[in-house]
């Protein structure tokens, strides 16, 4: 399945505006940027996305939206997409790192409406980057407060690329204690913190023994052990194979 971006449109009001209700055989996708606008689908009462939500409209379902002061920002997708009818109801995604992450790299990488050929793909690259989100684990997650903390964490140790991290640091960058982040991550996860670090660690290291040219120096280096020796015995504790015999396919 290929989503084929029909346009992209950058939308600012500072007055009163209204959108009346209508229908469209594509899929629309808003993205609040400022502010707040509201919507309303059928004949339900009226909802508000506030900066940060993002409302996903299937094919063929009617809505409105309304503009009020002091004024909004917002960022609309349309779109083609097969097949048509897999949702049936419109999907309102509420402010989280996910919908941050795709903001701001959707902003970063586009920054006109009429798009080249490669930023025209890129956009329809996350749109389906962001059905298989929907289909996900965390789609369904509520972001409550706990749960953000958590986000945060596990994205602070994705974001080391294979390098350590410790728990310590990372108590002490979110300014908690070492016990709270660590009795928390179990209760939510079901692993401990020290075990997703190893966990996250190890793929790296199998990506790059796997799919890289790189000698097991480089990459012992690269992922910040003092030796190869302890990357071997880190490799075996983890995996029973040592790097060399991972690597043959042994």
């Amino acid at each position: 399945m290929n989503a084929n971006l029909l346009i992209l449109f950058k939308g600012e009001r500072h007055d009163y505006g209204k959108v009346n209700m209508h229908a469209h055989k594509f899929w629309q996708l808003e993205i609040v940027t400022r502010h707040h606008v509201a919507y309303t689908m059928l004949n339900e009462e009226r909802q508000l996305l506030s900066a940060g939500d993002m409302l996903l409209i299937p094919p063929g379902l009617e809505h409105e939206f309304v503009y009020e002061p002091p004024g909004a920002a917002w960022i609309t997708l349309k779109f083609e997409r097969s097949p048509a009818d897999c949702l049936q109801r419109e999907v309102t995604l509420r402010k989280s790192l996910f919908t941050e992450k795709f903001t701001a790299s959707l902003l970063a990488m586009v920054t006109g409406t009429i798009l080249r050929p490669y930023e025209k793909r890129f956009v329809e690259g996350m749109l389906e980057a962001l059905f298989m989100y929907l289909e996900s684990e965390e789609a369904d997650q509520t972001e409550d407060a706990p749960s953000q903390l958590i986000r945060t964490v596990t994205d602070m140790v994705r974001e080391r690329n294979g390098k350590p991290i410790s728990v310590d640091e990372i108590a002490q960058e979110l300014s908690y204690t070492r016990s709270h982040i660590s009795k928390l991550f179990r209760q939510l996860t079901g692993e401990s913190l020290k075990s997703f670090i190893d966990r996250i660690r190890l793929d790296k290291a199998k990506e790059m023994l796997r799919y890289s040219e790189f000698n097991i120096s480089y990459i012992t280096e690269e992922l910040g052990f003092k030796d190869i020796f302890t990357f071997s015995r880190f490799f075996k504790r983890m995996t029973g194979v040592n790097p060399r015999q991972y690597r043959s396919g042994k």
